[in-house]
């Protein structure tokens, strides 16, 4: 079932924020990634049978503003404790996708009682050395298909990055890229481990880690090294799963959600 979205506008100190709503039942936030961002994604349609979901708008996404006012990975955590506040949210279940799995795990290692459960849907914020995974920065745009999915001639890969017929088309598609990646360089770049492997043992929270095993930017080995920082967390592994897995098995990724979540 299709859910219709209320948009809402929170002050979270100078930075004005989007966040559609929709739903009915204990908070839920959905913190999307870097890639292939196309606003309300359907698995969580599913969850706001349950929940009253609230999914922010990143800042720099889209037409969104206020990354500027935003210095550093730090900034950004304090920036979303206070969108909480300024959502009158008390300890919601966060969602995170890769980007946002980063900020949802750091917000509970440095404010664990600000937080409910957490979903850690592909997330990023570690370096292994022997399995670090595709640096998509470098990644050429004809490639992307086959990096952010597992399926990449499949109908919602193509959605998601169509082919195209014109040089006009194919650089929206590399601008909406470049603006994506720039949202997120500041807080990921040169490499995506900025300390949260040392400050995971902090998080408390009842922690679910979903990984692809077909991620080549998040390998799924991540998954298990991330678990055995935090006590109280299990690993869910997506079978024939790319990095975006949550918009190539919606449904199955809602039931995971829905089932952790309970």
């Amino acid at each position: 079932m299709t859910t219709t979205q209320e948009m809402v506008t929170v002050q979270v100190g100078p930075i004005s924020t989007s966040v559609q709503k929709a739903g009915s039942g204990d908070p839920l936030v959905y913190l999307h990634g870097a890639f292939g961002y196309k606003g309300w994604p359907s698995f969580l349609d599913t969850l706001a049978e349950q929940y009253t979901v609230y999914a922010p708008l990143h800042p720099g996404f889209l037409d969104a503003e206020g990354i500027n006012e935003i210095d550093d990975l730090l900034g950004l955590v304090l920036y979303h404790q206070d969108l909480l506040d300024a959502l009158g949210l008390d300890k919601p279940n966060i969602v995170g996708q890769y980007s946002g799995a980063m900020v949802a795990a750091e917000m509970s290692a440095i404010c664990t009682h600000t937080t409910g459960k957490l979903v850690l849907a592909a997330p990023a914020g570690l370096w292994l050395d022997d399995n670090p995974g595709v640096d998509y920065n470098t990644t050429p745009h004809i490639e992307s298909r086959s990096i952010l999915f597992a399926e990449p001639d499949s109908e919602i890969a193509r959605s998601v990055l169509p082919d195209t017929d014109s040089d006009e088309e194919l650089g929206l598609q590399i601008i909406e890229r470049v603006q994506s990646l720039s949202a997120v360089a500041k807080f990921l770049w040169p490499i995506p481990e900025k300390g949260l492997r040392r400050r995971a043992g902090r998080i408390r929270n009842e922690t679910l880690i979903v990984v692809g095993d077909n991620d080549k930017i998040v390998p799924s080995a991540h998954g298990d090294v991330l678990a055995s920082e935090i006590a109280n967390s299990s690993v869910h592994v997506m079978k024939d799963a790319g990095h975006l897995f949550i918009l190539e098995q919606p449904e199955e990724f809602a039931r995971v959600v829905s089932d952790f979540l309970g």
